[in-house]
């Protein structure tokens, strides 16, 4: 018994973890539903936590790293005997901040169990997660003016609030924006009360930048252009702004 626990301590015969998910595809704010499997190794093990992670992949100083954007607790500590097999069931909600995932910005729930004195086992579970309808229905106003969506992309910002890091769509224009804009940048901060796009073209190295925010609970009310109130739909009024003559 004391091999099996010197050789558990080194994650040889020890505990297991498998997450199954009720899906992969899922959109900001929506729960996700799953079992977790845990099963004994060759000797008994002391489980701290049982512990689900976020993971979305940023850059950072020209790497790619994987940020843990939220840490959810599925258990309380327990023993888990040899062979023992645990099923522990969990529901949990994506945040409204969730961005969009992507194959060079790939999502991620990871499972790890918290076990004394000894290597965790973890689990690592790809997610799909896609805009908000709001969101989409922005991204196509920007095709329909006449700009191509090429590159998304996430960034890390420790100043970004609530985490540290934001996700970035990037335009081309085609048809009558082309050579007035060479690029148009957007970046989409949705919470749960409201929705802010920063919106930034460049052209000849000069860069004009516009904020628009809004309020969900009264969008005509709330909405401001550059921190300038403005009584108007926000979706129509951004229309217009991108299909007024260059």
């Amino acid at each position: 018994m004391i091999f099996y626990k010197s050789l558990a301590s080194l994650g040889i015969g020890g505990a297991t973890v498998d997450t199954r998910l009720e899906g992969s595809r899922f959109y900001p704010g929506e729960t996700v539903k799953g079992e977790v499997f845990v099963r004994g190794g060759n000797s008994p093990q002391e489980v701290e936590d049982i512990y689900l992670y976020l993971v979305v992949t940023v850059n950072r100083n020209h790497k790619k790293i994987a940020h843990a954007m939220e840490k959810y607790r599925l258990s309380q500590s327990f023993t888990l005997q040899v062979g023992e097999h645990k099923r522990i069931p969990f529901q949990i909600r994506l945040p409204m901040e969730t961005p969009m995932s992507t194959g060079s910005f790939p999502l991620y729930l990871k499972t790890g169990l918290d076990i004394k004195m000894a290597i965790d086992p973890t689990d690592l579970d790809r997610i799909e997660v896609f805009p908000t309808p709001l969101v989409q229905k922005l991204l196509k106003q920007m095709e329909d003016a006449g700009f191509i969506l090429y590159h998304i992309h996430n960034e890390y910002a420790p100043d970004q609030k609530p985490f540290p890091f934001f996700q970035m769509f990037q335009f081309r224009p085609t048809g009558r924006y082309h050579g007035y804009v060479d690029n148009m940048n957007i970046i989409f901060n949705v919470s749960e009360t409201g929705v802010e796009m920063d919106v930034e073209m460049i052209r000849s190295e000069r860069i004009l930048n516009s904020a628009f925010s809004w309020k969900f609970s009264d969008p005509d009310g709330t909405l401001t252009i550059n921190s300038q109130k403005v009584q108007e739909d926000p979706l129509q009024k951004i229309d217009e702004l991108l299909n007024q003559k260059p």
